[in-house]
C-alpha cells in the first residue's frame, strides 16, 4: 500500500502558499490546493490528506470552520494552523482541539515541518 503523501494547503496568499509548498516538497510530500473554500470543503470529505495546513489569515471564521472540519473528517491527518496563535487561544479554539498545531508565524513553519517530518523517521526505526 503506498503512503499517503499529499498535503492540502489553505492560504488565499500566492507568495505564502509558494513558501508553505517549497518546504512540503522538500520533504518529498505533494502540495495539493484549490481555488476556493466549496472546493476544500468537498475534498476534505472525499480525499484522505496525510497534513491540513491552514494559513489563519483573513477571512478567520471560514478558516476556523474549516480546520474543525479537517480535525472531524481528516482524523489521520495532522492539522496545522499559521498565524493568529494568540487569538486562537484566547477564544478556547486552541485548548478545544488540542491535535492541532497551532504556530505563532510563518517564519516558524519550516522548523516545525522539519521536527515534524523526523519524529516518523525515528518511530520507523
Amino acid at each position: 500500500m503506498e503512503t499517503n503523501r499529499r498535503v492540502l494547503i489553505v492560504s488565499d496568499d500566492s507568495k505564502r502558499r509558494k513558501f508553505i509548498e517549497y518546504g512540503i516538497v522538500r520533504h518529498k510530500l505533494e502540495p495539493v490546493s484549490y481555488p476556493n473554500f466549496l472546493s476544500v470543503r468537498k475534498a476534505l470529505q472525499l480525499d484522505p490528506f496525510f497534513m491540513v495546513i491552514v494559513d489563519m489569515q483573513m477571512p478567520i471564521e471560514q478558516k476556523l470552520a474549516l480546520v474543525q472540519e479537517a480535525v472531524k473528517s481528516q482524523q489521520e491527518a495532522t492539522v496545522v494552523t499559521i498565524e493568529k496563535k494568540e487569538y486562537l487561544e484566547s477564544v478556547g479554539f486552541a485548548e478545544s482541539f488540542p491535535s492541532v498545531v497551532v504556530l505563532d508565524s510563518m517564519a516558524s513553519f519550516p522548523g516545525v515541518l522539519d521536527g515534524m517530518m523526523k519524529k516518523p523517521e525515528e518511530d520507523a526505526r
